[in-house]
């Protein structure tokens, strides 16, 4: 079977459903709904301006949320990717999972900081190993795209993929499709390509092709692989957590 080669691109900017939600929670349980809530709201309309006058007066006083989105809005607002760093690295240093991720980034891309790959690698492992769901799935590209392990990349991708993360479950589709050091596994390689359908056009496309080349037995047993993934996952699903829209 041949597909077109993957193209790795940036996937800053792009935060996954699940943080966004942990996110605004954890924000306004520790902060409060007052300038950071606006801050928030402004930096979702992409009125970075007011985003950065509302949150730099937190950022200043040590808000780790506060000062990982007020490095944002350096970034996305004024292509200020020096300032950014500076911002994401206090939050990370805090323990910020969002902003260990964006450092991560930056460093990977040599935007603002010295192009270091190990630096990119450890930030990303700190931001993964506290749940962090972009972080898995940055970690897995980085292993894949840079480091040239498929194989470290399929874990990592597996992670994010299992906890839902599109671009992950993607990525793992397509090496399961025969990777260098992964294993070949069609039924497996359909279910996560049919998982990240629903968001990813060229997932969709991989499925439909890869649906020609399988018999009919293997379509059926790929078809009760992916009922009995959306079965556990919507038990294990937590109820969901009001928030403000990210």
């Amino acid at each position: 079977m041949h597909l077109e080669s993957w193209q790795a691109s940036s996937r800053r900017r792009r935060r996954s459903p699940q943080w966004m939600a942990a996110f605004t929670l954890c924000s306004v349980l520790e902060v409060g709904a007052g300038g950071f809530d606006e801050g928030m709201q402004a930096y979702e309309r992409q009125d970075y301006a007011q985003a950065m006058a509302l949150l730099t007066p937190l950022a200043e006083a040590g808000q780790g949320d506060a000062e990982d989105i007020l490095g944002a809005c350096y970034e996305e607002g004024q292509g200020d990717f020096v300032r950014a760093a500076q911002w994401y690295q206090k939050a990370a240093s805090a323990g910020n999972a969002d902003a260990m991720t964006r450092l991560a980034e930056l460093y990977e891309d040599g935007d603002g900081l010295p192009q270091d790959t190990q630096q990119a690698l450890a930030w990303l492992e700190k931001a993964a190993a506290l749940h962090d769901i972009d972080a898995q799935t940055d970690l897995g590209e980085l292993w894949a795209n840079v480091l040239g392990d498929n194989g470290k990349a399929a874990q990592w991708f597996s992670q994010a993929a299992e906890a839902g993360d599109a671009q992950a479950q993607y990525r793992l589709g397509l090496l399961l499709l025969g990777g260098d050091d992964v294993a070949r596994d069609v039924a497996r390689a359909w279910v996560y390509l049919s998982l990240a359908a629903h968001d990813i056009d060229d997932a969709a496309q991989s499925r439909d092709v890869l649906e020609l080349e399988m018999s009919p037995v293997e379509l059926q047993h790929a078809r009760g692989l992916l009922a009995d993934w959306q079965k556990s996952h919507q038990l294990n699903a937590a109820p969901a957590s009001p928030s403000a829209p990210r």
